[in-house]
Parts: C-alpha cells; sequence; structure tokens
C-alpha cells in the first residue's frame, strides 16, 4: 500500500490528515488532524506525529511521554542524551581529523618520493661527502694512535686541506645546492597558517551560552574633538566585523559605544593590518570616560604596535607580542579586560604564544569608568574588531 492510500483525512477539515497522536488523559486519539487537537487542548506536548512515533528508535526520548508525574525526569533523560551526544560529537570529530590528517600526510609522502633526487640516503650522500673532505675519520685514528709520526702527517692533512680548499668546496657546495633546490619546493608558510587556522576554529566551538555583547550591536564612534578623528572611516563589514580606517595620515581615535562594567571580564579580538612602508602605528586599549573625545589613546594604558609609549607590556609569557617595527603588518591580537582585578592583557590569536600585561596595575583608577578604545594614523591602515565577548571566567590559555 503506497504513501497516499494511507493518508486518512479529517472528516471536518478535509484538507487537513489524521496524521497526529493526542495523548492526554482525558483526550486520547489516535488519529486526529492539528485543526482539531489543538480545539481539544492546549497542551501541544501532548500531539506526537504517526511518522515520529513509528520511526522512534531504542535512542528516541518523547518529551512528554510515558505520562509522568514529574516532568523533570524528562529533562534528566535529555541531559544524559544530549551529554552522549556531545562524547559522540567529540570522538568523531577526532576521528574525522585524524582520518584527514592521515590521508594527507600519506599524500605528502608518496610525492616525496616521487622527487627522485630527495631520496632517503640524500642526507647520508652529504654526510659522506662531507667526511671524505674533511679526513675526519683519518684524524681521529691519528690522534687515537699517537706517535712520533702522527704530528708531522696530521700537519700535511691540514696543509692538504688548505690547498684543496676550492675544490673541497665546490664538492660541498654542488651537493648542498642541488639539496636545497629540491627543498625549496616545499612551501610549509601556508600549511602552518592553516595549521593555526583550525586550531583557531576548534578554540571556537562552544556548546554553552555564555554572556555575550553581540559585536553586531556595538558600534565605535569617534573621538569628537581630538586631533585626526573626524577623518576616520568606521564600517560594518558583511561578517559583522568593525572596520576602522583614517582617510589621512594624523592620529584619530575610535571608542566603543559602551563602558566597561569594572565586574564584567570582557575579551576583544583585534585583527591590525597594513601594507605598507610606514611604520606600524595601531594602538589598543582602555581610556577614561572623561577623556575619550579630547585625549590621544598612546599615552594612557594601550598596547602599541609601534612599540613606543606602551604600558601594555610586563612579557608572562613567551616574548613580547610587539615584534619590532615592521612595514607590513597582518597579525590578530587577543584583548582580556577586567577592571576590577585590575587586567589588561594582550596576546597574540589564536596561539597564545606570547602574553603581556599592564605593568603599573596603579593606572587603573577606581570608580572610574573606562570605555574599550583604539588609535590608528596613517591612512594605508586598517584595524578591524573581530569579536567581543563576556565570560564568566578567563580560560587559562594567556
Amino acid at each position: 500500500m503506497d504513501q497516499e492510500k494511507k493518508k486518512s483525512f479529517c472528516n471536518i477539515h478535509a484538507n487537513f490528515n489524521n496524521d497526529l497522536l493526542l495523548f492526554e488523559q482525558n483526550n486520547i486519539h489516535t488519529k486526529i488532524c492539528l485543526i482539531c487537537a489543538k480545539l481539544i487542548t492546549k497542551n501541544i506536548d501532548k500531539i506526537i506525529q504517526h511518522d515520529e512515533f513509528l520511526h522512534a528508535d531504542q535512542s528516541y526520548i518523547f518529551s512528554s511521554f510515558p505520562p509522568l508525574e514529574y516532568e523533570d525526569i524528562y529533562k534528566t533523560i535529555f541531559k544524559e542524551i544530549f551529554i552522549e551526544k556531545i562524547n559522540n560529537y567529540f570522538i568523531e570529530l577526532k576521528k574525522d581529523i585524524n582520518k584527514n590528517i592521515d590521508v594527507l600526510h600519506n599524500q605528502v609522502k608518496s610525492k616525496l618520493i616521487q622527487m627522485e633526487d630527495l631520496s632517503d640516503n640524500q642526507g647520508d650522500i652529504f654526510l659522506d661527502i662531507y667526511n671524505e673532505v674533511s679526513s675526519k675519520f683519518d684524524i681521529q685514528k691519528l690522534y687515537k694512535e699517537y706517535s712520533q709520526d702522527s704530528e708531522q702527517r696530521l700537519k700535511d692533512i691540514i696543509k692538504e686541506k688548505y690547498q684543496n680548499l676550492k675544490s673541497n668546496t665546490e664538492k660541498l657546495s654542488k651537493n648542498i645546492s642541488e639539496y636545497q633546490a629540491i627543498i625549496n619546493k616545499i612551501n610549509l608558510k601556508t600549511p602552518i597558517e592553516i595549521q593555526q587556522k583550525i586550531l583557531g576554529l576548534i578554540d571556537q566551538i562552544d556548546f554553552f551560552e555564555k554572556p555575550k555583547k553581540d559585536i553586531n550591536n556595538i558600534e565605535f564612534e569617534k573621538s569628537k574633538s581630538y586631533c585626526g578623528s573626524q577623518k576616520l572611516q568606521i564600517q560594518r563589514l558583511q561578517n559583522g566585523q568593525i572596520q576602522i580606517n583614517q582617510s589621512i595620515d594624523r592620529n584619530g581615535v575610535s571608542y566603543a559605544n559602551f563602558i566597561l562594567d569594572p565586574n564584567q571580564k570582557y575579551v576583544f579580538r583585534v585583527k591590525l593590518q597594513s601594507h605598507s612602508n610606514s611604520d606600524s602605528f595601531l594602538l589598543v586599549g582602555i581610556i577614561q570616560e572623561q577623556d575619550k573625545d579630547n585625549k590621544q589613546l598612546h599615552n594612557g594604558i594601550c598596547y602599541n604596535e609601534r612599540g613606543n609609549n606602551m604600558t601594555v607590556n610586563k612579557v608572562v609569557k613567551g616574548n613580547n607580542v610587539f615584534e619590532g617595527i615592521k612595514a607590513d603588518i597582518d597579525k590578530e591580537i587577543e584583548v582580556r579586560i577586567h577592571l576590577a582585578q585590575k587586567i589588561v592583557k594582550v596576546s597574540n590569536y589564536p596561539n597564545y604564544q606570547n602574553v603581556v600585561e599592564l605593568e603599573n596595575k596603579q593606572l587603573i583608577l577606581y570608580e572610574t569608568q573606562y570605555r574599550f578604545a583604539v588609535e590608528i594614523y596613517y591612512s594605508v591602515h586598517k584595524i578591524i574588531i573581530t569579536h567581543l565577548s563576556i565570560v564568566d571566567d578567563f580560560d587559562d590559555k594567556m
């Protein structure tokens, strides 16, 4: 019997199928349409689709059936099922990642083998040539079996090395050049960048709702009177992130449209980008509410990509996040702020290899309002606010 013949239409509502079950204590219907069911009961949890019931396997839990005295039992069952689903998620995630890594690894190994010159004994060939031109083992033997003739023989060998300096250099250089030409065909930069992105994506996996300021609901404003702030260009990107540019080469300050709650723990992520010969001049930090429209940020509490006048510079992990003045910048940092504990920390993201914090915590004043702010100078630079969240606790990655 095909599906069409199985359908049972309601006698009252001709366009609706009797494809529902209603399991309410005083209203039990094995075949009922949606309109009739809603007229009979307000408890939609008691309405179950035929197909839902017919195809329920041993792991399927109904949200309100069988009838139970305590509804919390349903929630407990769902919780256990969800924990199992989370466990299965991570098991499958690791399995899929490992499988893909193994496939890729084998492909790369196969490619290396196909590169005829990069044989397994390439390193041995180089060592053989080196040992030959250095006479290392002959010299070792003469020292081990030292006699009256040894000193003269050693001197002769050394003299010979100077006489053959050019030919020995050519032998080793030729081998190194051939080997280096093959190595240069192998690109490690892109795989490492992809690895970092993958780790960053994994870090963003989150099953739990956290208190969060939606970045789509925040804005950045121009300082009303400081320097070149009115020439700032602030725009919302398609992905919701906020990009800030300067249309002229002049200091401009921009700040978030909300005051930082001292008791909240904030996580900002900011991308710094420039592609020019100009010194980098991009800053992030906090600025007092009373100063936001008339003072610069780079003499306040800030992390500075130019390296000078920087207060967030006490290294607590790795090296300084600021890596020296560079013509080109393309990196992302994470900024953590908790005013109540006088915390302002900055790290490279997503690796968290280098971490710095505010050195003089006395700079953060109690009963003073602050905003998160950025400062930009060159028109060829841009700063992008990529993330903002409020967390219950900072993790230990910093």
